[in-house]
């Protein structure tokens, strides 16, 4: 059976943007895509450390009217230029609002369990790694372990959930992962 990092999008691989309503969120547009500082060299050294990578993000802005499924592409396209040759095996994107009733929308692990049959991946030995309580409750239902990185534009989306690691960025998870550091020494000094 194979591991596997399963990594939420933004806050994690890419920059949240600000938004006209004052949130943050994703990038609506292609040109405000912004990868995060090592978030490709991360990715590239999990995979060389025998670790398969998927992406499990919720993109509902085109449903919510916010921009539409053209651009929604474009960003997508946009963050795989900036990303360059990473190994990431397949993006899972639910591209339904949350009032919606999808069973593919995250705090819901379909789409990990989706990955695990098609890829042989062990979830029990698999992390799932975002920026969220989305995402470690995601990580949670699906059986994997858990990372919260400290992204300092979520920081109101998270505080319900108690993750196994809480790390800075991806970089710091995944130096400590593959240095095979123990959780303690991976929580970030506030």
């Amino acid at each position: 059976m194979n591991k596997a990092l399963f990594l939420d999008r933004d806050g994690v691989l890419d920059d949240l943007t600000h938004h006209e309503n004052g949130e943050w969120g994703a990038p609506l547009r292609p040109e405000t895509v912004h990868v995060l500082p090592d978030a490709a060299d991360a990715v590239k050294r999990a995979a060389e450390a025998g670790w398969l990578i998927f992406v499990v993000s919720n993109q509902p802005d085109a449903a919510k009217g916010k921009t539409t499924f053209a651009l929604q592409h474009a960003v997508h396209d946009e963050l795989l230029r900036q990303l360059g040759e990473v190994p990431i095996r397949e993006f899972f994107y639910c591209f339904h609002q949350s009032s919606d009733g999808c069973s593919c929308r995250k705090p819901s692990p379909y789409f990990v369990i989706q990955a695990a049959r098609r890829y042989g991946v062990d979830l029990g030995q698999s992390w799932f790694v975002g920026d969220v309580d989305t995402d470690v409750e995601c990580g949670r239902r699906a059986g994997c372990r858990t990372a919260l990185l400290e992204y300092p534009h979520s920081r109101s989306r998270r505080g319900t959930q108690r993750p196994d690691w809480v790390c800075r960025d991806l970089d710091h998870f995944v130096r400590a992962l593959t240095a095979q550091t123990s959780p303690d020494d991976t929580r970030s000094e506030d």
